[in-house]
């Protein structure tokens, strides 16, 4: 073979990998150099002498990089050459070859997740820039026991050069307020080499470089203890498998599966709950990363089977994450002699999310049984369970595996240390309560309505540690280093805390973070308890936090500490962590260019969410600081110190912490480390500025608004509502890990509170406009809130909505006065609720949205009329959310209707009589008479008497004095002569002979009238003679 120089590896080098493959552990290597991919080759070659075998390799790399591969059309190539006889190996190039003769698995970083569960005995990591904290953790956890990580460092001189390098994650993490961004974490990670026994930096001929002091010595030799100790163990498992050689099955069957001690004894004591009567036990299972959690869950799961459990639940946060699970159980079936197709089949997931995971196993060898996956919201289908197992129960949520818990066994196994989930509530809390329940399983049981109460209580808590490692040996020296240097294991020194101080006795302060990154011994301390009280606090973390808390420039840190006693050595206990981060500062001609590029840039999540929501890129321009995490001591919980925290850092980004003496404030900024130095050797870095800062001494920026992100949960909402907070956004889908809606709110700060800035009337339009969203959503994407949680979120902006009352003319239109005969009359208990359930949604809508000022209506009473009216609830429903009895709801709720319907009608009355109003406003000008309307009648009617008896008087005068009695010209003659006259007709005038007399008529005209006229000529002989009377008389 050739080789382009003969390379002789330091002895250093071979002593290191020989003596940690006798004990089982790892070995950590850094390559610096050019050309150094070869050098793979012998460190290879070294491995495959001190393990008697070739191991494998995991190649990572960036995606799309350059890796040394060889095809497998090569290989055929190669491999019939050297049957046929005619290639000659001593000519072929040597790295050629040996990448064509050994197992290689290349893996980008972004696949890391697909070699889990995968074991290698060599690990090559190169384009070092690519790699972050999370993928570091799962490739390190594939190298087995006696292998070697080796980190290619190519085209580097010294490990200073590592300190100043930029990682590709860094884009990530620039803003546009913030582009800078300082490598501390870089910094931090070249010096955490030195704490790894079993780590060398080697340079491009494999010798070993002096950087390092603490690496730069001969191999320390291999502690005999160490190597008896692993021989103990092993004999101890031995020995176990022996004496369960004559136990009834499935004992030995599955024991002989198990790969360490602690895992066959954990096998055991989950065996033992199963065949326990009364089915409440739980098995707590604990461990650090590749203990074998996953595998003792599937061993037992296959004895449940045995022992003829029927329904057999597990839940996971995915079901992808169960592969080592199922693949446990499988072999389980196979130690007891159960065949695929004949005694069980496996079913897989449709959904392409899952990536066709197994999610049920049906076993019909006796009769049926089903192991089925449910996912961790899906609590309401395990009625029936007789098993639970709950993988990963720290990445869920604490609340979800508390509503998991019913009356049946329950196996949970947790990884405290690891990427799965750090959150610790589950050990620190779930675990507390149940240590309670199973020390007073004697006394007898309160009743009580919580469910979850009582689903806990009755119960007995069994708890299982796993301490070895299935793949390398107890007290591997790569395991501690990458622990350490991630800061996945809580110090020793914040299990308890000493004291209770009171919360407005304590300081906060701000931490200097190129200081916390440093390396120095104090610094690591606080790191380490900053750290663990992130990962107890929350129930899903990840190694790449604290990446972010290191190099994010627009990120900021803050502890709460108890007063400094006089004579303290040391840093006192860490009571509450807070995490903010500055966003904003973004000019609206550079917003509105990326919305029309469509692009959304990393960083900014409250700046770029609201000027999304609302159509308006000038939100970009206000500054805002996101508190990002909160964290409170678990002792001090519930105490005022998480509201303390926050209150002090409200104050100090609103300039109420001054520092009078006008003394020049330290630069808090990350200082880049200087590669150019006179000393080679690499040391933490020394520094003259202090760790801890009071906020006097602190320099901050000036922000507009203070802002959160994040589930929105009852508690949580009413914490940062007391805070002066409100919500602008809260998203219409569940989060598919936590199963919430994820919540934004703003605090807007006040001229009076703000040193510099415009004000806080931005604010109002966003908060009228999210109310208006927010109670038309809540019938639809939002309906599944509870009403109580829903109630809080409009109430939190009672400050920003005005309370102006509606106009007749503008209710009217929903509601009519029809409408209000029909609450009149349920109001008086005349008739069902049901004749007003169509008017319950107009009805809430102008209660809610401030239209109706005037009507106070109480917490229970606005939670009913908000879930009947807005979102389309029955009052079953309503009612079984708020836990109350139905007379009581019922009672509330017509009380509530009572007082809508007196304001409505009070709004209806006051319309009606606006006009009435404006036409009698005339009648201000008139003054009023000093006699009453009798007087005034009375006095009409003599006036009108007074002039009719006048009138007749006049009227008698004249015709007396011209024509004397004028009745006697009155017409003679009935009906019947009328109508005999004018049948006649025949002539313009008509005769009627008259049969009265006239008033005054002597005795002869009387006769003469009475007796019948002799001829004409008589007749106007007598008409001339009375007409000569009339006249005489006149």
């Amino acid at each position: 073979m050739l080789l382009s120089e003969k390379i002789t590896a330091d002895a250093r080098l071979k002593t290191l990998i020989d003596d940690r493959a006798k004990l089982r552990q790892r070995v950590l290597l850094a390559v610096l150099g050019d050309s150094i991919k070869e050098q793979v080759m012998i460190i290879h070659h070294l491995i495959s002498k001190s393990q008697s075998e070739r191991p494998s390799i995991l190649w990572c790399h960036k995606r799309d990089s350059e890796v040394p591969r060889q095809s497998r059309k090569n290989l055929k190539k190669f491999e019939k050459k050297l049957k046929s006889g005619k290639c000659d190996i001593s000519k072929e190039n040597a790295f050629d070859v040996f990448l064509l003769s050994t197992a290689i698995k290349y893996c980008s970083f972004t696949d890391s997740q697909s070699v889990l569960g995968s074991t290698y005995g060599m690990c090559v990591i190169q384009d070092f820039e690519g790699i972050t904290p999370n993928s570091l953790c799962r490739i390190v956890e594939t190298v087995g026991g006696g292998g070697v990580v080796v980190f290619l460092l190519s085209g580097m001189k010294s490990l200073r050069c590592l300190s100043s390098f930029t990682m590709d994650v860094h884009s990530r993490l620039k803003t546009h307020s913030h582009p800078k961004v300082t490598p501390l974490f870089n910094e931090r990670f070249v010096i955490s080499l030195g704490w790894c026994e079993s780590c060398l930096v080697l340079d491009s001929k494999l010798q070993v470089m002096t950087e390092l002091p603490s690496l730069s010595g001969p191999v320390r030799t291999m502690e005999s203890w160490r190597l008896a100790e692993l021989e103990k163990s092993e004999g101890e498992l031995s020995d176990l498998r022996s004496s369960l050689q004559d136990a009834e099955k499935p004992l030995p069957q599955l024991i002989d599966c198990c790969r360490t001690l602690d895992q066959a004894k954990a096998v055991l004591k989950m065996i033992d709950v199963l065949t326990e009567k009364g089915g409440r036990g739980t098995v707590s299972l604990t461990s650090g990363r590749g203990r074998g959690k996953s595998a003792a869950l599937g061993l037992a799961v296959a004895a449940a089977v045995h022992f003829s459990l029927n329904n057999i639940f597990v839940t996971s946060p995915a079901p992808d994450n169960l592969g080592t699970f199922f693949e446990f159980v499988f072999k389980g079936f196979d130690a007891l002699e159960y065949e695929e197709q004949r005694d069980y089949e496996i079913i897989q997931s449709t959904n392409a999310e899952f990536c066709g995971a197994v999610v049920r196993v049906n076993v019909f060898r006796e009769y049926r049984q089903t192991i089925q996956y449910v996912e961790p919201t899906d609590h309401g289908k395990l009625s029936q369970a007789e098993l639970l197992v709950i993988d990963e129960a720290a990445a869920i949520p604490l609340p979800h595996v508390k509503a998991l818990i019913g009356s049946y066994n329950i196996i949970m196994a947790s990884t405290v240390t690891g990427y799965e989930g750090t959150g610790r509530s589950l050990s620190l809390k779930l675990l507390q309560q149940l240590r309670e329940q199973t020390c007073a399983s004697g006394a007898v049981a309160v009743a009580t309505s919580a469910t979850q109460t009582s689903a806990l209580s009755n119960r007995t808590l069994h708890e299982v540690t796993l301490d070895e490692s299935v793949r390398y040996g107890l007290g591997d020296p790569v395991e501690a280093w990458l622990h350490r240097v991630l800061c996945l294991v809580p110090p020793s020194s914040s299990l308890h805390a000493p004291s209770c101080p009171p919360p407005q006795h304590c300081s906060l302060y701000q931490v200097n973070r190129s200081v916390l990154f440093s390396g120095h011994s104090e610094s690591e301390a606080l790191l380490g308890e900053v750290m663990w009280l992130l990962a107890a606090s929350h129930y899903r973390n990840s190694p790449d936090d604290l990446q972010v808390l290191s190099d994010a420039p627009a990120h900021r840190l803050y502890v709460l500490l108890p007063p400094v006693l006089p004579g303290m050595s040391s840093l006192p206990q860490v009571l509450a962590v807070v995490q903010v981060c500055v966003e904003g500062g973004i000019p609206v001609e550079v917003s509105e260019a990326i919305r029309r590029r469509g692009e959304r840039p990393a960083g900014d999540l409250v700046p770029w969410t609201l000027a999304s929501q609302f159509l308006d890129s000038s939100l970009t321009q206000h500054t805002g600081l996101r508190v990002i995490r909160v964290a409170t001591h678990p002792d001090y919980q519930s105490m005022g110190y998480g509201s303390r925290a926050i209150t002090l850092v409200r104050e100090h980004y609103t300039g109420q912490h001054v520092d009078l003496d006008d003394v020049k404030k330290p630069d808090t900024t990350p200082k880049e480390p200087d590669p150019a130095t006179d000393s080679d050797i690499i040391v933490p870095r020394k520094s003259s500025d202090p760790l801890l800062l009071k906020l006097s001494e602190a320099a901050h920026e000036n922000v507009d608004y203070l802002s959160v992100s994040y589930g929105l949960t009852l508690p949580l909402l009413k914490f940062w509502s007391r805070a002066g907070y409100i919500p602008l956004y809260i998203s219409q889908v569940r989060n598919k890990v936590t199963g919430e809606h994820s919540c934004v709110m703003v605090h807007p700060l006040k001229d009076s509170e703000r040193s510099v800035g415009k004000g806080s009337a931005w604010i109002d339009g966003p908060s009228q406009e999210f109310i208006k969203r927010f109670l038309s959503l809540l019938g639809g994407p939002l309906s599944d809130l509870d009403p109580i949680l829903a109630l809080e979120v409009i109430k939190a902006h009672d400050t920003t909505l005005p309370n102006k009352e509606v106009e007749w003319r503008d209710v009217r239109g929903v509601v009519s006065g029809h409408d209000l005969q029909r609450l009149d009359r349920y109001s008086k208990n005349l008739a069902d609720r049901h004749l007003i359930t169509d008017l319950l949604p107009s009805l809430a809508i102008l209660f809610f949205s401030h239209r109706l000022p005037s009507v106070h209506l109480s917490a229970l009473q606005s939670s009913l009329l908000l879930g009947m009216g807005l979102q389309m609830k029955s009052l079953d429903e309503v009612i079984k959310s708020l836990d109350l009895p139905v007379e009581s709801a019922l009672g509330q709720f017509n009380r509530a209707i009572r007082r809508l319907l007196k304001t409505l009608s009070g709004i209806q009355e006051a319309a009606l009589a606006k006009p009435l109003l404006q036409s009698t406003a005339a009648l201000n000008d008139f003054v009023p008479v000093s006699i009453s309307l009798d007087q005034d009648l009375e006095e009409a009617a003599e006036d009108y008497e007074h002039q009719e008896s006048k009138k007749r008087a006049n009227e008698d005068f004249v015709s007396t004095s011209m024509l004397g009695d004028i009745r006697k010209f009155a017409i003679q003659g009935d009906e019947a002569a009328w109508q005999m006259a004018l049948k006649e007709g025949g002539s313009s005038t008509v005769s009627i002979k008259s049969n009265k007399r006239p008033a005054k008529m002597t005795e002869e005209e009387l006769e003469r009238e009475l007796q019948p006229p002799s001829n004409k000529n008589d007749k106007k002989k007598g008409k001339k003679e009375k007409k000569r009377k009339l006249l005489k008389d006149c």
